[in-house]
């Protein structure tokens, strides 16, 4: 019997380990006939690929069960559905296997057994175990799977209610080619194009009500483990979502081009006179106002960003440490973002019930997250401490809160502020932790008022680290009090650490409140805890439109995986902690006080304690760094994974001159004019 392989392959190395260990761990009494379509993405390296091409001409050699190679090389890059169709011409055999390049087999496999319980379960598909879905948990939920009875080989089927259930993955597998090939073809000319392959045969067997028609088995053992992810990060490289293209990380452009003369700011001021004729208070997001950058020496508006670095309405370009104000912690235009847009932006972005992205997100954030069961989604940083807070009152049967830091501009969290009634503000006692002794002061104050206060929240000071000292013991005097614990994490939450502050420290709260990183800057909020506390959303008409919008789920749960699979928390820290020893020992070059304090990956900017002085030396610093082709904020500033060790050593060079420059000279100084 002669059965063949067909393999669509990219030119990568790792094509060479898929079919020696194909070969070192199938049994089978035949013969194998080897299609292989090489495919030229990912620009894999032109030595790397000569090898892969090489050693799949000799396959004969490496296994004298191949009886045939049959290589398929493209001239240029035309797509995984044309690379398919090509190999479906050339099937011959009632049986195949499909590989793709980039699995590793590590467990036997009787093909034989295999072949015989194809055709004994009057299955189409057979799917070699691997990693990819038995890492989550696909095999284990009760209700998901079933085994197979009477089989040479252990066997599991899914049933309905998996979301892998329609599924004939592309993965390694032995397929009845007459039951297979058609419907893969069919998904392929009639599916839409945008879609990845994997879904488009998945939207076929739904159309054909397949899931009895074309059943599709698993072996129970994982005998196959993905080595493409490895080689994409190695590589720096991302999938193709779409045939049409193929999106890596966006490669940092050249430096700003040094400025001699102020920044060209016509259009910026043309946008501005528009938008004070439309929008009250010229911008929808405070943070973002040119009062609170250097106004009238920095960009008003910008047009585009990649990477690190973004570009102004006026052509001008510059590192980027504002970052979305935190949000933007890939950078701008990282495809894990820009990919998950194009993937899953068809099928459309609000439907009328809830989705499985719903599940699978709140999921994904409680493996992720220390102490996190459950979660409800919504859209801003603001509305889950709103939302928090509420729960805390009808946890807790009180009304009062403590609020340390800003949470937001609602009712109930901004304060004293125009439009804020009166009477909500004898519900909340706010505490700025500018030092050791507000930390003392807060846990005093809810010593004294134990009876009355439903929750305590806390974002971080930006200006200064908190200790595990006294977030344990604000911890413990909540729960003597009776009170929530509720910790702030839209900013701090996967930049300090995927919990935030709270993982930081070792510190778990009664409830967490997320957004900025948590979707990497799509428009996504959380609130979540432990079960003991989160149950308790379900008497509250706590709600949002918006909250199961699926691409920003879908984008949160890219970038989660994400940050989990790469160097992200380490490279943060590592060049946030040279951006901010750096500022300080150019400060000190000149003479000057240190001036970057806080954490790590998100440094701030204080030049004095005095606020109104502060702001005045923070603007022309900012104006200087401007200038010379850098954006910083006046207190906080935030590392992406986007930048590079030779933007902060840019950001510094600039800041050696910006030091140095009457204008921040004299704002040191106090106004008065510095002698040159």
């Amino acid at each position: 019997m002669v059965i063949d392989i067909t393999t669509t392959s990219v030119g990568r190395d790792t094509a060479l380990h898929t079919f020696t260990s194909f070969f070192k761990y199938v049994t089978f009494s035949g013969y194998f006939r080897v299609v292989v379509t090489v495919d030229p993405a990912y620009s894999v390296p032109s030595e790397e690929r000569s090898r892969t091409l090489s050693f799949l001409r000799d396959l004969r050699e490496v296994d004298p069960r191949v009886t045939e190679v049959v290589l398929e090389e493209f001239p240029r890059q035309v797509g995984l559905p044309a690379a398919l169709g090509v190999l479906l011409s050339h099937t011959v055999s009632p049986v195949g296997v499909h590989l793709e390049d980039d699995w590793e087999f590590s467990g036997a496999v009787d093909l034989d057994g295999l072949i015989d319980d194809l055709y004994g379960c009057e299955a189409t598909q057979i799917v070699f175990g691997n990693s990819h879905m038995a890492r989550g948990g696909t095999f284990e939920r009760p209700g998901e799977a079933t085994f197979v009875t009477d089989t040479k080989v252990p066997l599991v089927r899914l049933e309905r209610p998996s979301w892998a259930a329609h599924y004939m993955p592309l993965g390694p597998h032995v397929h009845r080619t007459a039951l297979w090939a058609p419907v893969v073809a069919r998904a392929l000319a009639v599916n839409d194009p945008s879609l990845c392959v994997d879904e488009r045969i998945r939207e076929q067997v739904l159309a054909e009500d397949g899931y009895d028609r074309h059943r599709v088995h698993f072996t129970r053992d994982v005998v196959v483990h993905d080595i493409g992810r490895a080689w994409v990060a190695r590589h720096r490289k991302y999938r193709s979502l779409t045939p049409e293209h193929l999106d890596r990380i966006p490669e940092n452009g050249p430096l700003p081009r040094a400025r001699t003369g102020t920044l060209d700011l016509r259009r910026s001021a043309e946008l501005r006179r528009r938008a004070e004729r439309v929008t009250p208070g010229l911008t929808h997001t405070y943070q973002k106002r040119p009062e609170n950058f250097a106004d009238g020496h920095y960009p008003v508006y910008l047009e585009r960003g990649d990477g690190a670095q973004v570009r102004d309405v006026d052509g001008q370009t510059y590192v980027d440490f504002v970052a979305g104000l935190g949000a933007a912690t890939l950078g701008h235009n990282h495809p894990v973002v820009t990919n998950t847009l194009k993937e899953k932006s068809p099928r459309g972005l609000l439907l009328s019930l809830p989705t499985p992205s719903e599940v699978t997100a709140a999921e994904l954030l409680a493996e992720t997250v220390p102490g996190v069961e459950m979660v409800r989604f919504l859209k801003t940083g603001a509305e889950a401490c709103a939302a928090a807070i509420r729960l805390a009152r009808l946890l807790t049967g009180r009304d009062e809160v403590l609020l340390a830091g800003y949470h937001g501009w609602h009712d109930q969290l901004i304060g004293s502020s125009p439009g804020v009634p009166a009477s909500l503000l004898a519900l909340t006692t706010r505490i700025e932790l500018s030092s050791a002794q507000d930390d003392e002061r807060l846990l005093e104050d809810l010593r004294v008022r134990d009876d009355r206060i439903a929750c305590v929240m806390v974002s971080t000071p930006y200006h200064r680290e908190l200790t595990t000292g006294f977030l344990t013991a604000l911890r413990d005097a909540c729960r003597q009090a009776g009170a929530l614990l509720v910790l702030d994490e839209v900013v701090t939450g996967f930049r300090l650490a995927a919990g935030g502050l709270g993982e930081h420290l070792g510190v778990e709260a009664d409830l967490i409140c997320f957004s900025k990183g948590l979707a990497a800057g799509a428009p996504l909020a959380a609130v979540a805890g432990p079960r003991r506390t989160m149950t308790a959303f379900e008497q509250l008409r706590v709600s949002s439109t918006f909250a199961g919008e699926t691409v920003s789920l879908e984008v949160m749960k890219a970038a989660l995986r994400h940050y989990a699979q790469s160097d992200y928390y380490t490279h943060i820290a590592t060049l946030g902690r040279r951006l901010r020893e750096g500022l300080n020992r150019v400060a000190a070059e000149a003479a000057h006080a240190p001036v970057a304090v806080g954490y790590d990956p998100m440094p701030c900017l204080r030049f004095a304690e005095d606020r109104a002085r502060n702001a005045c030396i923070a603007e022309a610093f900012l104006a200087g760094m401007a200038q010379r082709g850098v954006l910083l904020r006046r207190d906080v500033n935030f590392v992406t994974a986007a930048h590079r060790m030779e933007q902060v050593d840019f950001a510094l060079a600039a800041a050696e001159e910006v030091f140095a420059e009457r204008r921040f000279r004299e704002a040191v100084a106090g106004g008065q004019r510095v002698p040159t």
